[in-house]
C-alpha cells in the first residue's frame, strides 16, 4: 500500500515537473524561417517579432524580441459589406484625411475605406462623357494633399488623373521626348509627388529610373536609375570580349542590367526612397544586396549603414533581408525562393518600411538602417491574423500600417504596441542627438526586452554625455557600440594617465635603466650571460640570422626541442590574440571560436611547410634534413612570435585609434619574418635566393595539394561511417 502512495507521488512530482517546464520559454536566438513559422492563430494576437543582433565577428543573429507592431484588424468584402470579394487587389494608399484608396486593378474597382474601416463608397471612374473608364491591370494609385487621384493604369499605358468624384481629368501618356529611348516599353506600375509637387512614375520593367514630370507636367527625363556594379573580373572579361568577339558571340552573349525599382516613397526630407524587388542570384540562393535606395537630387544612393567599429556602408553592398534563401517543397516541386520587397514606405519620423512578398515578412528600419524589427510571415500559406497570402501592397497613416494581401482578398491593419512607440520614439531622438531625452526611454525598454541592443547603445551614448565613461563602456560593450566604446576608454585612460603621471615617469625611467644595464652586464660578460650555445643562437637569430643559421646548420647548434618550444608558443600567441585582446580587438566570438582551426592555421601550418620543404628540396639537391629545416623556420618565426605577445598585450588597454600603427608593424614583422625564413632555407640547403623562390613556389602547391587531399579523405571517411551506420540500422531493425 505504501509503495502504491509513493509511485502516486512520484508520478504527481513528475506531471508538476513537466508541466513547469513546459509553460518555460528560455529566451531563443531563432532563425528567419522559423520566426516567420512561429505564428499564434486568432484577431489580434502577436505574430512572430524578431531582430538582429550582432557579434563582434560581424555577424548577426536573429532574436524574438518584444512586438513593435499587432495585427489589429482585417478589412475584407464582408467586413465592408460588398457582394463581391476583393478580387485582384494591386495597390493601396491613405489620403490626407485618413480615408484606403483600395486599387483592384484586376477587376477594375476602385475602392475607398473610412477611417473606421467600413466602406465609404466604390468610385466608378468616368470619362468627361460620364462613361465608365476600365482600368483592368492598373498597378498603382496615390492622391496628392490636394486629394487628387493618380492612377497607374500599366496595361493601358497610362496615368489617369481623376477628381474626388472618380472623373477623370487627365492622363499621361508615353512622353514625346528624344531622352525617351526608342525600345523604352511605358508601363506605368507606381505614381507619388514630392513636396516640391515634382511627379515620379515608375515603369515596369524599366532600369532607366523613374520618369520625373515638373508641377506643370512638363516631362525633364529619368531620374535615379539603378547602377551596375563592377569588379575587376568584370572588367577584364568586357575587354576580353571586345577582342575576340564575333556576330555569333554577340547573339549569344548576356547583358548586365541594373535592377529596376519596383514602389517608391519619399521621406520626411523629400528624398526618393526606392525598392528593387529581388536582387538575389541567378542560382537562386542568395537573396542579394541593395534592395532599398536613398535618391539624392544628383540621382546617387545617399543611403548607408553605419559600420560597427567605424565607416560606413553603402546600402548597394547591405543586404536588408535574410542571409537564408528559404527551401519550399510543394506537390510535386522543390525551389529555393528568394525574398522579393515589393513595397516601400517611410514614416514621417524617418522610418522605412519594406514589405516582402515572398515570406510575407515586413521589415522596419531607421534612417541608419538598423533593424528595429521585422514581423509577419506566412510564407504563402497565411491563413491567420497578421500573416499572408501574397502580400502586394504597404501603406502608413500616422503610426498604423496597412498591408495588402492579393492572396487572402484583404487589408490587414497593424497598430503599434506601446513598446514598439517608445522603442521609434526613443531612436528617433537617439538618431537626432538628443541622447538626454531618450534615457528614461531607453530604460524602460530595457526592463521589456533585456536583450534589446539599441537600448544599450543609447544608453551607452547618455551616459558617455553625461561624463560616466565606465558606465557608457560598460553599455556599449553590451550593445557592441565599438564607436562609444572606444571614446569612452579613451576618457577613462586618457583619466587614469594624468592619475598616475608621476608613477608611469618612474616606472619608464626604471625600464630603461634596466634595460641599459642588462646590456651592460651582457657585454660585460661577452655575450656569456646564457650559458647554452642553443640558447644564445636563438637570440641572436634576428641581429645576425646569416652566421645563425650557418651555426645552425654546420655546428649542430639548432635544437628541436626549443622549435617545438616555439611552435607551441606559436599557436598560444595566435589563440589569446583571438580571445585574449581587448573588447575593440576582439573580432570572433568566444561562444563560436574553434582552437583546432588555429592549431591548424599555425602549428600545423608551420609542420605542413616543413614536411613539404623537405620533400621537395630533396628532390632539388637540397642538403637541408627534416629536423633542420623544422627548427630553422621555427627559430626564423621568434621574432614574430614575440611580437605577437607584445601585440596581445597592447591591445589590452589600446584605444582603437592605435589599429592602424599596429597594423603596420604587423607587416612589417611579417615581411622581416619572411627575410629569415629566405635566410634559413638558402642556408640549410645551400640554395642560392633563385633557387629558393621557385622551391618556395612549389613546396607551397605541394601543402595546397596535401590539404586537398586530406580533405577528400576526411569527406570520404564520413560518408564510410555514414555507409556502416546504415548498414548497421538495418540490421539492427531487421
Amino acid at each position: 500500500m505504501r509503495k502504491k502512495i509513493r509511485w502516486k507521488r512520484r508520478l504527481r512530482l513528475a506531471a508538476v515537473l513537466g508541466l513547469v517546464l513546459g509553460l518555460w520559454i528560455p529566451p531563443a536566438v531563432v532563425s528567419a524561417q522559423g520566426a516567420a513559422e512561429t505564428v499564434r492563430s486568432g484577431e489580434g494576437t502577436p505574430t512572430s517579432t524578431y531582430t538582429r543582433d550582432y557579434q563582434a565577428d560581424g555577424i548577426f543573429r536573429l532574436r524574438l524580441s518584444r512586438e513593435m507592431y499587432l495585427p489589429a484588424h482585417t478589412i475584407t468584402a464582408s467586413t465592408l459589406g460588398l457582394e463581391e470579394t476583393l478580387e485582384g487587389i494591386t495597390d493601396l494608399c491613405c489620403t490626407e484625411d485618413g480615408t484606403i484608396l483600395l486599387l483592384c486593378g484586376g477587376t477594375s474597382r476602385l475602392i475607398r475605406i473610412n477611417p473606421d474601416y467600413s466602406l465609404k463608397d466604390e468610385l466608378i471612374v468616368t470619362d468627361s462623357n460620364g462613361e465608365p473608364v476600365d482600368f483592368t491591370g492598373a498597378g498603382g494609385i496615390y492622391s496628392d494633399p490636394s486629394g487628387m487621384i493618380y492612377l497607374a493604369d500599366t496595361d493601358h499605358a497610362r496615368i489617369l488623373k481623376l477628381d474626388g468624384n472618380g472623373r477623370v481629368l487627365g492622363s499621361l501618356e508615353r512622353p514625346q521626348s528624344e531622352l525617351i529611348p526608342e525600345e523604352f516599353m511605358y508601363q506605368p506600375a507606381a505614381v507619388a509627388k514630392d513636396p516640391q509637387g515634382y511627379l515620379y512614375i515608375l515603369s515596369r520593367g524599366s532600369y532607366y529610373g523613374a520618369l520625373l514630370y515638373t508641377p506643370e507636367e512638363e516631362f525633364l527625363g529619368f531620374y535615379g536609375a539603378s547602377q551596375v556594379s563592377a569588379s575587376a573580373l568584370d572588367t577584364l572579361s568586357f575587354l576580353w570580349e571586345k577582342l575576340t568577339s564575333n556576330e555569333t558571340k554577340k547573339a549569344a552573349s548576356v547583358r548586365k542590367l541594373p535592377y529596376s525599382f519596383v514602389d517608391f516613397d519619399f521621406d520626411p526630407e523629400g528624398y526618393l526612397v526606392t525598392c528593387t524587388g529581388n536582387t538575389g542570384d541567378a542560382q537562386g540562393r542568395s537573396n542579394g544586396v541593395g534592395q532599398l535606395r536613398k535618391i539624392s537630387p544628383n540621382g546617387e544612393n545617399i543611403l548607408y549603414k553605419r559600420g560597427q567599429r567605424k565607416g560606413y556602408l553603402l546600402s548597394d553592398y547591405f543586404n536588408f533581408l535574410e542571409d537564408t534563401v528559404v527551401f519550399q517543397e510543394s506537390t510535386g516541386s522543390a525551389e529555393y525562393r528568394t525574398q522579393t520587397v515589393v513595397s516601400v514606405a517611410v514614416s514621417a519620423d524617418g522610418f522605412l518600411f519594406a514589405l516582402d512578398s515572398t515570406n510575407g515578412m515586413i521589415y522596419l528600419y531607421d534612417s541608419e538602417c538598423n533593424l528595429m524589427c521585422a514581423f509577419g510571415g506566412g510564407l504563402g500559406s497565411g491563413a491567420q491574423a497578421g500573416v499572408f497570402w501574397t502580400p502586394v501592397a504597404l501603406a502608413l497613416d500616422g503610426d498604423k500600417c496597412y498591408v495588402a494581401d492579393y492572396g487572402s482578398k484583404s487589408i490587414t491593419v497593424f497598430d503599434p504596441t506601446e513598446y514598439g512607440l517608445c522603442f521609434r520614439n526613443a531612436q528617433r531622438a537617439y538618431l537626432e542627438g538628443d541622447y538626454e531625452e531618450a534615457r528614461e526611454k531607453w530604460e524602460w525598454i530595457l526592463s521589456m526586452d533585456r536583450g534589446n541592443q539599441q537600448a544599450y547603445r543609447g544608453l551607452a551614448m547618455a551616459s558617455y554625455n553625461a561624463g560616466d565613461y565606465e558606465r557608457a563602456a560598460d553599455l556599449a560593450r553590451q550593445g557592441y557600440d565599438y564607436a562609444v566604446y572606444d571614446l569612452s576608454w579613451r576618457a577613462l585612460l586618457s583619466g587614469w594617465i594624468a592619475r598616475n603621471f608621476v608613477w608611469l615617469l618612474l616606472g619608464a625611467a626604471l625600464l630603461v635603466g634596466g634595460g641599459l644595464g642588462g646590456v651592460l652586464l651582457i657585454r660585460k660578460k661577452r655575450g656569456q650571460l646564457i650559458k647554452s650555445r642553443k640558447g644564445r643562437l636563438l637570440l641572436m637569430v634576428p641581429f645576425h640570422p646569416f652566421a645563425s643559421f650557418t651555426d645552425l646548420k654546420y655546428q649542430g647548434l639548432g635544437s628541436w626541442p626549443i622549435g617545438l618550444a616555439l611552435t607551441l608558443l606559436c599557436y598560444g600567441g595566435a589563440v589569446l590574440k583571438n580571445i585574449g585582446v581587448g573588447f575593440l580587438y576582439t573580432y570572433v566570438s568566444p561562444e563560436n571560436y574553434n582552437a583546432l582551426y588555429t592549431l591548424g592555421g599555425t602549428a600545423g601550418l608551420l609542420v605542413l611547410w616543413s614536411v613539404c620543404n623537405w620533400l621537395v628540396c630533396s628532390m632539388f639537391d637540397g642538403k637541408g634534413s627534416l629536423k633542420e629545416v623544422y627548427t630553422a623556420t621555427a627559430y626564423a618565426l621568434a621574432p614574430l612570435i614575440l611580437y605577437t605577445f607584445l601585440e596581445v598585450l597592447s591591445m589590452r588597454f589600446l584605444p582603437l585609434g592605435a589599429a592602424g600603427v599596429l597594423s603596420g608593424l604587423h607587416t612589417a614583422m611579417v615581411l622581416f619574418t619572411f627575410f629569415l625564413l629566405s635566410i634559413a632555407i638558402l642556408t640549410v640547403h645551400e640554395y642560392d635566393f633563385f633557387k629558393f623562390l621557385w622551391t618556395g613556389l612549389i613546396t607551397i602547391a605541394m601543402m595546397i595539394l596535401v590539404v586537398f587531399v586530406l580533405f577528400m579523405c576526411t569527406i570520404l571517411l564520413m560518408q564510410f561511417g555514414s555507409f556502416l551506420y546504415s548498414v548497421y540500422e538495418e540490421v539492427f531493425y531487421r
